[in-house]
């Protein structure tokens, strides 16, 4: 019993000794997890950035294609029901003007500028 009180001091300062090792490691993984997790971040954002414009420019395609669409359909048609009404044949239907064609230009280029304002 005498021994047992004698080593008490020693294993208290021992048990305390182990525990702040313990708090000293734990605190350490937290910091490396924290890095990680701030690195992760900074990554995400990055690619973020780095898609952006991608996806803006595949918006911007989609809009271009949609009106070149209209616009070469749209002339299909006026062809079609020209030729029908002077009595021709779809076939047979007249090359749409030059100055429709430029129109396109005019308004693909201003579409897409708007969107780099």
């Amino acid at each position: 019993m005498l021994n047992a009180v004698l080593d008490f001091p020693r294993t208290m300062e021992r048990s305390v000794r182990q525990a702040n090792e313990l708090m000293d490691v734990s605190q350490e993984q937290l910091d490396v997890m924290r890095r990680q997790a701030d690195e992760a971040l900074a990554q995400a954002e990055r690619l973020v950035k780095l898609t952006e414009p991608l996806e803006k420019a595949q918006r911007g395609g989609e809009f271009v294609s949609e009106q070149l669409k209209r616009v070469l359909l749209g002339e299909a048609a006026e062809a079609e029901a020209a030729a029908m009404t002077r009595g021709g044949s779809a076939g047979e239907a007249e090359e749409p003007p030059v100055s429709g064609r430029a129109e396109v230009e005019i308004e693909t280029d201003a579409e897409e500028s708007a969107p780099e304002r």
